[in-house]
């Protein structure tokens, strides 16, 4: 559907970018530039891709980002426990924070803020071992990029790209409070300190 008046390398180029948006559904302007041109570029063939397969194509030229999803629930990603509170909590910290800046610029956050929030919910920061896994999580779906190398210290910042806006609708912040609190009652009921942690983990905490 995209022979019309494309060349070979154009066609390959676009493959490229569809191939990629169907990987990972988001894309962020500053860290992919050409990909961000070739898609502002060739978007009325990018929608009528995705509309033929009933897919969200949305374009935020305002906050520079892309985001694709396929309807329903399909081809979602399944999380456990621990991956999805440390996702509710970035996305509250985003909410938060977006509100403060203009519009072009991107929240930052210390690790010491996303510690408090977990305190906030009653919960326990995971340990070192499960928080490289989780920022290699959200990084992967550019969400958020850490800004100080890959130190995991409270001082340490983080980035979060404005795709939060579409990884968790923002009708949703308030469910997303009360979801965390139940994770919160839960793992109090439980004397758990959070699935998926390991001895390694624990030591990190009683540091």
């Amino acid at each position: 559907m995209f022979e019309e008046a494309l060349g070979e390398r154009e066609r390959e180029r676009l493959s490229d970018v569809i191939n990629r948006l169907i990987a990972v559904n988001f894309l962020v302007r500053d860290k992919e530039r050409e990909r961000y041109a070739i898609i502002r570029r060739e978007r009325d063939r990018l929608e009528r891709f995705f509309r033929f397969l009933g897919w969200d194509f949305i374009i935020d030229e305002s906050h520079e980002v892309v985001f694709v999803a396929p309807p329903g629930a399909a081809l979602r990603r399944n999380f456990n426990r621990e991956e999805t509170i440390w996702l509710l909590i970035l996305r509250l910290i985003y909410e938060e924070k977006r509100h403060a800046l203009l519009l072009s610029r991107q929240p930052v956050v210390t690790l010491a803020e996303i510690r408090a929030k977990y305190e906030t919910f009653r919960l326990p920061l995971p340990g070192r071992t499960a928080l490289e896994r989780l920022v290699r999580l959200v990084r992967g779906y550019q969400l958020l990029d850490p800004l100080d190398g890959e130190g995991l210290t409270d001082d340490s910042r983080y980035v979060l790209h404005h795709t939060w806006l579409y990884a968790v609708d923002t009708q949703e912040i308030l469910a997303l409070q009360e979801k965390i609190a139940r994770f919160s009652q839960s793992t109090d009921r439980e004397g758990e300190t959070g699935e998926g942690d390991d001895e390694e983990d624990a030591a990190d905490r009683a540091e």
